[in-house]
């Protein structure tokens, strides 16, 4: 079958979202065996996605895109809308890292899962669409569950010694970002989602170079590790991860992308587990249950909306 027909068929952007979100789950586990400080996998992380996103945005613009389309993707990138995602790329990447490193791989995963009800209520504040009462429900049920899994934060296993508080504050935050950031791109569909991800990639490992150029044994640091590992997370998985997931948003609802992102709440701690011996406390799994359970009910109700 040519691959034109594959993509008019109804599965093709579900298959596509569930190939993204499946690639994305072992992100975790390889930042854990990059065995790195937040700053120095904030470098690679930002500077290796980026370029990548960036190096495909522009072999598309000299050989895909007109002239006229180069030009609409700069004016667009360049807009308050544009500039505003690429700041919330910025913001979500350096909490993610910091999250990560500060403690349990289980409490950011899960405050992460979040997201879709940040984009619904930066919605109604920024483009006046009506706010669901499910969407407060379902942010209360969750935020339940986040303080469950902060509770028990302290008594995973084989996690950092760092603060779970700050931890959870980390990955809602991240969480806020890419709501933002999803929300920016639905206001204005133009913003090339390649180049704006990229710059804000590459711009967040550029905070870190500057974070670690105060010294050169602190840049010494940028080649301790495992670069392997590292470098699997930001050539590999994020681009390939963004690309797939990206894709799926063009064939499929956006609804169905958030639900199969779910996936990475879900397995990105049983990787690191299996990977490190790195465990997640009873508490904290059941506070994560209550989290992936409650907006995995909220997006199938909105999926019922949409098809009514």
């Amino acid at each position: 079958m040519p691959f034109s027909s594959l993509t008019k068929l109804p599965s093709f952007g579900v298959f596509l979202g569930l190939i993204g979100a499946l690639a994305i789950t072992p992100d975790t586990l390889f930042m854990r065996l990059s065995e790195m400080d937040a700053w120095t996998m904030m470098v690679w992380r930002g500077l290796q996605m980026g370029s990548c996103l960036m190096m495909a945005w522009l072999i598309a613009a000299l050989f895909i895109y007109t002239a006229e389309k180069r030009q609409a993707d700069l004016a667009a990138l360049f807009s308050p809308h544009g500039l505003t995602a690429v700041a919330a790329i910025i913001f979500g990447g350096a909490t993610f890292v910091y999250g990560i490193a500060e403690t349990s791989v289980s409490i950011i995963l899960f405050s992460l899962a979040c997201s879709p009800l940040f984009a619904a209520i930066f919605s109604g504040f920024l483009l006046q669409e009506q706010t669901r009462p499910a969407t407060w429900f379902t942010m209360g049920a969750s935020l339940l569950g986040i303080g469950l899994n902060v509770w028990g934060g302290n008594e995973a296993v084989g996690a950092p010694d760092g603060s779970v508080v700050v931890g959870a504050l980390c990955g809602l935050s991240t969480a806020a970002a890419l709501g933002l950031n999803f929300v920016m791109f639905r206001a204005r569909p133009t913003i090339p989602l390649l180049l704006a991800n990229g710059m804000g990639a590459f711009s967040t490992g550029l905070i870190g170079l500057t974070v670690l150029s105060g010294s050169v044994a602190s840049l010494s640091v940028l080649f301790k590790g495992n670069l392997v590992a590292i470098s699997v997370s930001g050539l590999l998985i994020l681009p390939l991860s963004f690309l797939a997931l990206t894709a799926a948003t063009r064939f499929t609802r956006a609804a169905n992308v958030s639900l199969f992102m779910l996936l990475e709440s879900v397995l990105g701690p049983v990787w690191v587990w299996l990977g490190t011996g790195e465990r997640p406390s009873s508490l904290s799994i059941l506070g994560g249950f209550i989290v992936i359970f409650s907006l995995a009910v909220y997006i199938q109700l909105l999926l019922k909306e949409d098809e009514s």
